[in-house]
């Protein structure tokens, strides 16, 4: 017999076969990525979001569709990662919101929760863009109440929607030019869709492969760190997660390479799972690599000296006018922030995008009148926004969306003025700092004219890849070149990880000589990915 109707259970079902969906294609999502940097995060942090969705179903009370629907909208509200992971959990908010009266889902109420999860989603961003995952969503919504009246069972009707979902994803690249010209389709239009179809398989009870169920308690600290001292840490952030369909793991290898960036390591294999633990200070090395052999979940990364000084103080300590969040991507940019007075810092940036509860655990340890945010980066600007929306605490959130403009922030800061005048302030102090970024390629492509090939150096400014070409010198000053003017007074360098101090300072030695009205400084970034990230004033 046909299905008539959704229950709870039947919710619950379709949610965890469309997280495990997307879970499954996730590399693929991140692939589509329209530059060619090795940040495509896309799918990854659909999938983390809606990952923490699902992981709130146990502690439903009374399952009904709503309950179901509720629990998923709040778990990806706090979980939410990415700009995309944002905007899944406002489509997820407005699903809620079409639910709410239902005990159980007919045709027409799916209907009508699916176009509401598209308006409440386009509501959310300021300036929503067509030929993205919000064009898929509202297309999947208006063809689902246009048509609804026309279907007697859930199978074929939500089959037809997907279809039209996906028909609406192909003709993204004509909706966004930039699409068309990297030849790729929407990365959030397609995980939206994975997640769809996932959950249509649920409806049909096919199989999606082995999925595997850990509960919330197996990586609640599976390693005690509780009888450490604060002169037992060599090296910062506790960093655990599991690795899931991992039967193909070397533990052996995996271990090694966790000990060449940290200590403490624990590589635990059981069945198809690999559970990690590492006291390093790059996580996001940690999880890449643990990402580049399967599935991520229960992802999680405590500061240990942070946790050391704030325990048993928070609750006494005074209040202070203003307090300080920062994301930062390296070791030697974390220096850079706490010099200008940052309170706190969130290790963060390409390929790890903090949470909002991330946000909202440093917001919490804050006792300050007011707090202010820097994502520095602009896929991290929409939960830090979220963030800040959530919590009780008066929050403002500086747009800025790297190093460079972070530093300048913090320097236009003035402890005599109000905060909407420091807030005014420091977002007209990163109108005026040129920044630009060099890395390299994860994929040939052509974009802006050039013609990219796989690991070739780029460079890039002002949001677009100016610049590629083999010797990371050459478009380092190419790029600079391009960014430097008559009014530039300032070139500031910071270097990351793989790139060596002597390098560094003979490329500045050379800009010196290049741009001789200009200052140039060279600091230690330490940032993962990114050869340098450059700045003109």
């Amino acid at each position: 017999m046909k299905s008539q109707t959704i229950d709870g259970e039947m919710l619950v079902k379709m949610f965890r076969y469309g997280a495990k969906n997307l879970e499954i294609n996730k590399r693929i999502v991140d692939e589509l990525n329209v530059f060619p940097v090795p940040d495509g995060d896309t799918g990854t942090n659909m999938s983390l979001t809606f990952s923490h969705s699902v992981s709130e179903f146990d502690k439903i009370e009374k399952l009904n569709v709503y309950s179901v629907a509720k629990s998923a909208s709040s778990g990806a509200l706090i979980g939410a990662r990415g700009n995309s992971g944002v905007i899944l959990s406002q489509l997820l908010r407005g699903f809620a919101e079409g639910c709410k009266v239902n005990e159980e889902l007919d045709i027409p109420a799916l209907a009508n929760a699916l176009k509401l999860a598209a308006d409440v989603a386009y509501k959310a961003v300021m300036k929503p863009t067509e030929g993205t995952i919000l064009t898929v969503a509202r297309e999947m919504g208006e063809f689902a109440v246009e048509k609804y009246n026309t279907y007697n069972d859930f199978e074929a009707f939500i089959t037809d929607v997907i279809n039209h979902g996906k028909a609406t994803l192909a003709k993204t690249p004509d909706l966004l030019p930039v699409l068309k010209e990297a030849g790729v389709v929407d990365a959030g239009g397609q995980g939206l869709i994975c997640i769809a179809e996932g959950a249509l398989k649920a409806l049909l009870n096919e199989e999606l492969g082995v999925e595997i169920e850990v509960k919330s308690g197996n990586l609640d600290k599976f390693v005690d760190d509780s009888h450490m001292r604060p002169e037992d840490i060599t090296f910062g952030y506790c960093t655990e997660f599991i690795i899931k369909e991992a039967s193909e793991v070397d533990e052996g290898e995996l271990r090694t390479y966790l000990n060449t960036i940290g200590d403490s390591v624990v590589v635990v294999k059981d069945d198809a799972i690999v559970k990690v633990h590492v006291h390093t200070d790059n996580p996001g090395l940690a999880i890449e690599r643990g990402g580049s052999l399967g599935g991520l979940i229960r992802i999680k990364i405590d500061n240990m000296r942070d946790q050391f000084l704030s325990k048993g103080t928070n609750a006494n300590e005074a209040i202070v006018p203003y307090g300080f969040i920062a994301v930062s991507p390296g070791a030697g940019v974390t220096t850079l922030f706490k010099d200008l007075g940052v309170t706190r810092i969130i290790t963060g940036g390409q390929t790890m995008n903090p949470s909002t509860q991330d946000f909202l655990n440093e917001v919490d340890k804050l006792n300050a009148e007011t707090i202010f945010i820097f994502p520095n980066n602009s896929n991290i600007i929409m939960a830090a926004q979220q963030a800040s929306e959530i919590s009780d605490k008066q929050v403002h959130v500086i747009s800025s969306k790297n190093i460079p403009q972070c530093i300048a922030a913090m320097l236009a800061f003035s402890p005599e003025i109000e905060a909407d005048e420091n807030v005014a302030g420091m977002s007209e102090a990163i109108k005026h700092v040129a920044t630009g970024e060099v890395t390299y390629a994860v994929r040939d492509t052509k974009i802006n004219g050039l013609k990219i090939k796989k690991s070739n150096v780029i460079g890039l400014s002002a949001g677009e890849i100016k610049f590629t070409g083999k010797n990371i010198k050459q478009v380092t000053e190419d790029l600079l070149n391009d960014m430097v003017n008559e009014d530039s007074e300032l070139i500031s360098i910071y270097y990351g990880e793989e790139v060596s101090e002597k390098d560094a300072a003979l490329l500045v030695e050379e800009l010196s000589e290049t741009f001789e009205d200009c200052d140039v400084e060279m600091h230690y970034g330490g940032q993962p990915l990114y050869y340098y990230i450059v700045s003109v004033e």
